[in-house]
């Protein structure tokens, strides 16, 4: 059976640069999320222009968009890493964190965890390859291939949640009790996630929520210091400029995949934001000229 079709992918980095990177970037797809547990050497991995020391133990994590690059790491640095499309990630998100938690672990995406914390996510990342293995060896017309794939998908969210657990007890996240305003950021963020590539107005995700844009905005600037525009802009820059930076696309399928009328239409929109046109800033960065995120 084809194991490809699950929605997450785990591997075995031994050498996180050639498993990982692209031009020096860590490749955080547009739908995808995903950790790097660290287990043996070290690497420094700058996220959203903060620089982080990884070492055994360690885990980071990244969310759709997010800026990643490897400055550096030591010869022999191993571990794992899982990449999960955000439609399967989401409903653990959305039960487990509120906007604020969420948008904390955008902007603080690592964590050392303590050896038994270690030990358990090592044996269910353990568990989650095995069975991913053993499924993508049956056929898919056995009787078993169905009850196995659930099988599958059950261990992965357990080790989700895991992590999500995890993360909580390393950064001491505090429960505080939700508002409607609360709820509000938390729906756009989740909404934003999975609806950046095809929807960039404000009046399309405070319509979703039965609002005006005016007191929409407002919200989200009063929980998040950022305004909705603000926050759908960065999401699509900042993923157009990966996209740009560590793909072969043309600009014009790059503007399709973003769902801009025309190539005419994304290279205005990219050059308001980011000061150069698509084609000027793929040069640049082919050139090795770095230039800070949006």
């Amino acid at each position: 059976m084809n194991s490809n079709l699950l929605p997450f992918e785990s591997v075995s980095v031994q050498h996180a640069a050639n498993a990982f990177s692209e031009r020096g970037r860590l490749v955080s797809l547009a739908d995808q999320c995903g950790f790097f547990l660290c287990q043996r050497g070290w690497a420094d991995v700058s996220l959203n222009e903060k620089t982080y020391h990884i070492q055994p133990g360690d885990v980071y994590f990244y969310l759709p968009s997010t800026f990643v690059c490897l400055l550096d790491h030591s010869a022999d640095v191993e571990g794992i890493a899982v990449k999960c499309k955000m439609e399967f990630v989401l409903p653990m998100i959305e039960q487990t964190f509120d906007g604020t938690n969420l948008l904390a672990m955008r902007e603080n995406p690592c964590i050392s965890l303590s050896a038994d914390q270690r030990r358990s996510l090592e044996n269910l990342c353990h568990l989650v390859r095995e069975r991913s293995d053993q499924l993508a060896k049956t056929s898919s017309t056995a009787p078993s291939a169905h009850c196995l794939q659930r099988l599958v998908l059950c261990l992965a969210e357990s080790l989700l949640n895991e992590l999500l657990y995890d993360y909580i007890c390393n950064q001491s996240l505090q429960p505080h009790v939700h508002d409607s305003r609360d709820r509000i950021f938390q729906t756009f963020l989740v909404s934003l996630f999975t609806n950046y590539k095809k929807e960039r107005e404000v009046s399309f995700y405070a319509a979703e929520q039965c609002l005006s844009p005016r007191y929409f905005s407002s919200v989200i600037k009063e929980r998040s210091g950022r305004s909705a525009l603000q926050w759908i802009v960065q999401m699509v820059i900042s993923s157009a400029r990966q996209m740009l930076s560590t793909t072969d696309l043309s600009i014009k399928e790059i503007a399709t995949d973003f769902n801009f009328p025309s190539q005419s239409f994304f290279g205005k929109y990219f050059k308001q934001y980011v000061g150069i046109s698509p084609k000027e800033y793929r040069l640049r960065e082919r050139k090795g000229e770095q230039m800070l995120p949006y």
